[in-house]
């Protein structure tokens, strides 16, 4: 599980940026509200079609941010149709949240008075008074916010964890100098597990026996296993791996490898055995010059 969009949806003055800002605090992640981006999106076509131009391109900016860290975004976000557009961009596992409170009880925390405004003309294309807010059907989530329940924003910051739960890792370390099918038979062994695997290549010198860079080894990994739930780290070269108790982890060694996988050897595939290396690192290498492809 990566990180994570959440965009919330409601009238003004529910509570969503309320919600957001302490669940960035206490989840580490970025926040996307009508501050936050006014220096990047000035909107001020407040018709339907001005609105859904805007948030698309906020959702954008979502997804790309989401690439390095989750996203929590709350904008009212009106419209059913643009909600379901906003979905279509968002990565699959996003969450849309509606944050639901009365217009009665959003009127009564108005403490920028925008709805009195409203209400007297002063302001045009309000939700909630002169334009609509259409009900959230696909909505993951409804987040009652109006406070009778005696539910307050620690409670609904609660609701939004199972969406920031960190799946565990296991760690292979190694030189992966290069990768080969000794190597993906012991992360694809964990893949089938349904693991999180983070490829720890050491960093290593460049030298006539370790003739790929780190940064060779580093993009070699990204390409063959793109779009797979495994991340390559760069760590520092170790000469030994000391631990005390094991306190929430273990250390194991494979004792299952099958003979001909077990027989793989690096040394040999740099020496030019191309029958050990997999199709996709072969393409990488061909494209980074690196073999011939003969």
């Amino acid at each position: 599980m990566g990180n994570k969009i959440i965009w919330m949806t409601g009238l003004s003055g529910a509570g969503k940026t309320t919600i957001a800002m302490a669940a960035s605090k206490r989840y580490g992640c970025e926040v996307l509200d009508g501050d936050t981006i006014r220096d990047f999106f000035q909107n001020r076509d407040f018709s339907k079609e001005g609105r859904e131009r805007h948030l698309l391109g906020v959702a954008k900016m979502a997804r790309m941010i989401s690439k390095h860290t989750s996203v929590i975004c709350s904008f009212i976000t009106p419209y059913e149709g643009t909600r379901e557009k906003i979905l279509e961009i968002l990565p699959e596992d996003s969450v849309m949240v509606h944050v639901s409170t009365s217009l009665e009880v959003c009127e009564e925390r108005d403490v920028k008075g925008l709805y009195a405004k409203a209400r007297s003309g002063e302001i045009q294309n309000f939700t909630g008074i002169s334009d609509p807010f259409e009900h959230p059907a696909c909505a993951h989530m409804v987040m009652e916010s109006s406070g009778e329940d005696g539910h307050g924003v620690d409670d609904m910051v609660d609701m939004l964890s199972p969406f920031f739960e960190k799946p565990k890792a296991v760690l292979l370390p190694g030189r992966w100098q290069p990768l080969h099918v000794g190597h993906e038979w012991l992360i694809q062994r964990e893949l089938d597990q349904g693991k999180k695997v983070v490829v720890g290549i050491r960093d290593t010198p460049v030298s006539d026996s370790d003739p790929f860079s780190t940064d060779v080894r580093k993009r070699m990994i990204e390409h063959r296993y793109a779009g797979e739930d495994v991340e390559a780290w760069v760590m520092p070269d170790i000469e030994a791996i000391s631990y005390g108790r094991k306190v929430g982890y273990e250390v194991r060694e494979a004792d299952d490898i099958p003979p001909e996988i077990f027989a793989v050897s690096a040394t040999g595939v740099r020496g030019g055995n191309k029958a050990n290396v997999s199709e996709r690192v072969m393409e990488f290498m061909i494209e980074e010059g690196i073999w011939d492809g003969e």
